[in-house]
């Protein structure tokens, strides 16, 4: 089986989001999987972050093989990039812009042996329509894991893209309720609520050594891993650390907003990205895990991910109230507001007992991506389905934070 797999990031980034986790068990299922990210334009050249510096870097490679060559990632190069600038924020744009790649797109994928892939693999940063007309396929899925339409640099017409592409694949597969009641509103064929997970034992598992750059910081220390972006509510975070000036507050991940909020309170720690394989020492050497969002249409349909690998560490959790937070039936503590958020991590220090630690941990084996990829397995059209059945629960576990794997929540 082939699978053209068209995510956000480039593989081996600091993030670490779902397609990586389902990219992971197609490949132990057998299949050979194409993973590709972008496009890029020749304004990245002089526009650059570390995301468009590596696909810059595939591109320049022509691609590159992983997995003892099963896989095989690429990110484009477009003349006619699809953005939120004027001319080129239409449907047409969006149609021919892996048209107007060099090298061309398709011949690149043909030569890599993806001609016609058994199944089209989308999330909503993929030139969603391009795709669709220019890549011949047996099958195709939409993951629908986030209300793109509400980020700021999306262009505007997503939102009749994202319907027309609702309406022609096989399968939508929603991260949230809010999503899957909109991808049935659209007139989806078939609609999967399938959230977030993760891989539980190497959180699980205790490190010999804290991260050495956590030397120096005192505890109890609250921890943030994920993009540093603008659903993260600074303000609220700034509130929370001065009202608890003997707690450490140490964020992880990739700075994409404005953080100055935080720069008179000495008890924030802002580390920058690190290697998503260092997770699980960072959770490790941490006393609670956060997740202080803005609640907005935005993060109310985020199911995070780091919900699930906190709890696989033990953490006990205070989150802000996104609906779908609220819904997934965690052991975590919900505050709005930095007095309450300030309340919730205090009141933390006496949860810490054994009991409920492995009620954390429970919760997390109960919601593994092993379990997810079942349930898509079967989803899954019968032309699109791995024929390697079984291989998945074989090697379950295994750990799955590999570099070569793998990312806004």
């Amino acid at each position: 089986m082939k699978v053209l797999m068209w995510e956000h990031f480039a593989p081996g980034g600091p993030l670490r989001v779902g397609g990586h986790h389902v990219a992971a068990r197609f490949l132990d299922d057998g299949a050979q999987v194409a993973w590709c990210a972008g496009p890029v334009s020749p304004v990245n050249f002089f526009k650059t972050n570390d995301e468009t510096r590596a696909r810059l870097d595939l591109w320049r490679r022509g691609g590159a093989r992983l997995h003892e060559g099963r896989m095989f990632t690429y990110a484009p190069m477009t003349l006619l990039p699809w953005r939120r600038r004027p001319l080129l924020d239409s449907r047409a744009v969006a149609r021919l812009t892996l048209r107007a790649t060099w090298p061309r797109f398709d011949r690149l994928l043909a030569r890599a042996g993806f001609a016609r892939p058994d199944l089209l693999w989308m999330e909503p940063g993929a030139p969603l329509l391009a795709l669709l007309d220019g890549i011949p396929h047996a099958a195709s899925v939409y993951r629908m894991c986030d209300d793109t339409a509400a980020f700021p640099d999306t262009p505007r017409s997503f939102a009749r893209i994202e319907r027309e592409v609702c309406r022609r694949v096989d399968l939508v597969l929603a991260t949230a309720r809010s999503l899957e009641r909109r991808a049935r509103e659209m007139g989806s064929r078939a609609v999967l609520y399938l959230p977030n997970a993760c891989d539980p034992e190497p959180f699980a598992r205790r490190p010999k050594e804290e991260p050495a750059d956590l030397g120096g910081v005192q505890r109890p220390r609250a921890v943030y891993a994920g993009a540093l972006d603008s659903w993260l509510d600074v303000d609220l975070l700034a509130d929370a650390a001065r009202r608890l000036p003997r707690w450490s507050f140490v964020l992880i991940g990739p700075v994409r907003a404005d953080l100055s909020p935080l720069t008179a309170c000495p008890n924030v720690r802002v580390l920058g990205p690190r290697a998503y394989l260092s997770l699980p020492g960072y959770l490790a050497a941490a006393d609670a895990g956060i997740v202080p969002f803005r609640l907005s249409p935005l993060t109310h349909a985020i199911h995070a991910i780091k919900i699930y690998e906190y709890c696989a560490a033990g953490l006990p959790v205070v989150a802000t109230p996104m609906e779908e937070t609220v819904a997934m039936g965690a052991p975590l503590l919900l505050a709005d507001g930095g007095e309450a958020f300030a309340a919730a991590l205090e009141s933390t220090r006496a949860a810490g007992g054994q009991e409920a630690r492995a009620a954390r941990q429970a919760f997390a084996r109960r919601n593994t991506w092993d379990i997810r990829y079942e349930t898509l397995r079967a989803a899954l059209p019968e032309c699109a389905r791995p024929r390697a059945a079984g291989t998945v629960a074989r090697s379950s576990r295994a750990p799955r934070l590999r570099s070569a794997a793998g990312g806004a929540a």
